[in-house]
C-alpha cells in the first residue's frame, strides 16, 4: 500500500487540483450552446429529436408549454433506458449514437429532473478517465513519472482542455477514445499481446460510434503504427493490427446504418461538407491561421513552456544531444505524435465551421510532444532524475503555470451573461411570450432555457395573426423574440417585425432587452393589445 502511494500520490494531487479547477468553472456556468441543448433534447426526448417534432412538425400559431419543453429536455418515467428512442432520434441528426446513449443513461437515473450539472457530472468522469489514460500513455511513452504528471497538469488544466469538460457534448468522450487508442498502440509497441488488437478495433468503432472525425486520428496513427511494424519487419502484427482497424470500422456500418447517408449527405454537417471545404484550396490559409492562432492562445502555458524547454534545450545542446545518444530517445512517440498534427491540419480545413472544437480530441496527443520536450531533458539530467526536490520543484513551476493560466484565461461555455438574461426574463415572466419564426427550431433551441421562464409561450410567422392577437389579449405588455439569424434560421428584420406589431397589436413602445445572435428580444408596451 506504502508502495502503491508513493507511486501515485503525484497524480492523485494532480487529479484532485484539475477536479476541484473543473467544478469552480462548473459552477460558474450560466448558459448552454445550443448544441449542449441538443444534447438533452436528442437524448432524452421519446421519438422527437427535435422541438418541433413536439407539434408534429409545426409549431406555426400554437402554444408551447413549460413542461412541454421540460418533457423534450428530461426523461420521463416511463421513458427511462429507452436505447431505442436514442437510436431513432441520431437517425434524425448528424452524429452518432454512443454518447447520447450515455447521457441517457445517467438521466434516466433522475426522471424528469433537468440540471445542468447532469451533463457536468457526467463530463468530469470522462475527463478525469481520459487524464488518468494520458498518465498512463506518457508513462508508457517516457517511463517518468514527471512527464506523465506534467501531461496531466498541462493538459487539465488547459482552456481547451477545461472547455471540453464544460461543454456537454460528445467531445469529451472523443477526447477519451482518442486517448485510449494511442494508449494501446503504445503499449503495443512496446510488447505484442494478443488482447490488443481486438481493444484497438473495439475502442475505433467506440470512437467512429461517438463522432465522426475521430476517423481522422484513428487512420493516421494505425497507418503510422502499420509504417512501425513494417520497419521492424512484424509482418504477423501489420496484418493482425490493419485486420482489427478496418473490423472496427466496419462495425460502424453494421451497427449504425444511417451514418452512411449522414457520411455522403450535402449538408452543413456531412461528408458533402467536409469535401466542399477540401476542394475549396482558397481558405486554406484562413482556416489554418484561425484554428493555430485559437489554439495557441487557448493553451499558452503549454507553449510557454516549450518555448523554456527548447531555450534550455539549445543553450544545453551539446549535453543533451550526448546524453540522448547515449539513453537511445524513444522514437516510438513520433507514431503517436505525428498523427494528431495530420489530422490538426486536415480538420483545420475541411470542418464544418471554423471553431476548434474540432479538434478537442487531438489536444492531449499536442501536449506530449511538449513532455517529450521535457523528457529530453531529462535524460541529460542528473539531478531531475535522481533528486526528489528538483522533479518537484519543476512539476510545481509547471503546475503554478497552468493555474495562472487558468486563472488568466477561463474555459469556454461559462456563458455568465446568461444570468442577466434570465433576470430581465422574470420580471416580465407574467406577461405573454410570442416567438417569432418560421418553424424554424434551431432558435427557439438556442433560447429553450430563457423560453423557461415563462408558463408558455406563442410561435407565429405572421404579425397579424388572429392566434397571436388572441394570445396577448388585453395584456399590457408583451415580451417578443424575434429569430434574426439568416445563417441558420429565418433571418428575419427586426425593425420590419416590430412595426407590423406595432400596427396589429397596437404597442407603441418598443424596448430591446438583449441580443443573442439567434433572436433580438424585445419588451412591447404602450397601446391596447
Amino acid at each position: 500500500m506504502k508502495n502503491w502511494l508513493k507511486k501515485y500520490t503525484a497524480l492523485i494531487l494532480a487529479l484532485v487540483l484539475v477536479c476541484a479547477v473543473c467544478l469552480m468553472f462548473a459552477a460558474r456556468k450560466d448558459g448552454m450552446f445550443i448544441d449542449e441543448i441538443y444534447t438533452y433534447g436528442l437524448a432524452n426526448s421519446c421519438y422527437a429529436p427535435y422541438v418541433t417534432d413536439i407539434k408534429d412538425g409545426d409549431l406555426i400559431d400554437k402554444v408551447m408549454t413549460r413542461e412541454e419543453l421540460t418533457d423534450y429536455l428530461t426523461v420521463g418515467e416511463d421513458d427511462r433506458f429507452a436505447a431505442g428512442s436514442v437510436y431513432y432520434n441520431q437517425t434524425r441528426d448528424v452524429h452518432p449514437p454512443l454518447y447520447y446513449w450515455l447521457f441517457h443513461f445517467v438521466s434516466s437515473l433522475v426522471p424528469g429532473q433537468f440540471s445542468m450539472w447532469t451533463g457536468l457530472i457526467l463530463d468530469l468522469v470522462i475527463y478525469l478517465l481520459s487524464l488518468f489514460v494520458l498518465y498512463k500513455l506518457a508513462l508508457t511513452l517516457f517511463d517518468s513519472r514527471l512527464c506523465a504528471v506534467s501531461a496531466v497538469l498541462i493538459y487539465g488544466l488547459s482552456t481547451i482542455g477545461l472547455s471540453t469538460m464544460l461543454m456537454i457534448r460528445m467531445y469529451v468522450l472523443l477526447t477519451l477514445l482518442t486517448v485510449l487508442l494511442a494508449y494501446l498502440i503504445a503499449r503495443l509497441m512496446r510488447g505484442r499481446k494478443a488482447l490488443l488488437y481486438p481493444l484497438i478495433g473495439l475502442t475505433i468503432f467506440a470512437g467512429l460510434m461517438t463522432q465522426y472525425y475521430f476517423v481522422f486520428y484513428a487512420f493516421f496513427v494505425c497507418l503510422a503504427y502499420d509504417i512501425y511494424a513494417l520497419v521492424k519487419k512484424d509482418y504477423s502484427s501489420f496484418i493482425i493490427f490493419s485486420l482489427s482497424a478496418l473490423l472496427g470500422a466496419a462495425c460502424l456500418v453494421l451497427a449504425f446504418p444511417a451514418c452512411l447517408d449522414q457520411l455522403f449527405a450535402d449538408a452543413l454537417v456531412s461528408g458533402g461538407d467536409a469535401v466542399n471545404n477540401l476542394v475549396n484550396v482558397s481558405q486554406y490559409a484562413s482556416r489554418l491561421i484561425t484554428f493555430t492562432r485559437e489554439s495557441l492562445h487557448r493553451m499558452r502555458a503549454a507553449w510557454w513552456i516549450a518555448f523554456i524547454l527548447l531555450v534550455t534545450i539549445v543553450v544545453n545542446h551539446k549535453e543533451i544531444a550526448a546524453a540522448v545518444r547515449a539513453h537511445k530517445l524513444k522514437l516510438g512517440a513520433l507514431v503517436l505524435i505525428v498523427p494528431a498534427f495530420v489530422s490538426f491540419v486536415i480538420i483545420a480545413i475541411i470542418s464544418p465551421v471554423p471553431e476548434i472544437r474540432y479538434i478537442y480530441n487531438l489536444v492531449p496527443l499536442l501536449i506530449l510532444a511538449v513532455v517529450a520536450l521535457l523528457h529530453i531533458i531529462e535524460l541529460s539530467d542528473t539531478t531531475l532524475n535522481e533528486k526528489l526536490g528538483t522533479r518537484i520543484f519543476v512539476g510545481a513551476a509547471v503546475c503554478a503555470m497552468c493555474l495562472w493560466h487558468a486563472r488568466c484565461l477561463p474555459p469556454d461555455y461559462l456563458y455568465s451573461e446568461y444570468s442577466g438574461y434570465d433576470a430581465l426574463l422574470q420580471e416580465h415572466a407574467d406577461a405573454p411570450c410570442v416567438y417569432i419564426d418560421d418553424n424554424y427550431f434551431s432558435p427557439i433551441t438556442y433560447d429553450m432555457l430563457q423560453l423557461m421562464n415563462f408558463d408558455d409561450f406563442l410561435v407565429t410567422n405572421d404579425t397579424g395573426s388572429k392566434a397571436l392577437l388572441d394570445y396577448i389579449a388585453d395584456a399590457p405588455e408583451a415580451v417578443v423574440f424575434i429569430d434574426i439569424s439568416k445563417e441558420w434560421a429565418s433571418g428575419y428584420d427586426a425593425e420590419e417585425i416590430l412595426a407590423g406589431l406595432e400596427e396589429s397589436t397596437g404597442y407603441t413602445e418598443q424596448t430591446a432587452l438583449y441580443s443573442n445572435g439567434f433572436s433580438a428580444v424585445y419588451l412591447l408596451k404602450g397601446g391596447d393589445a
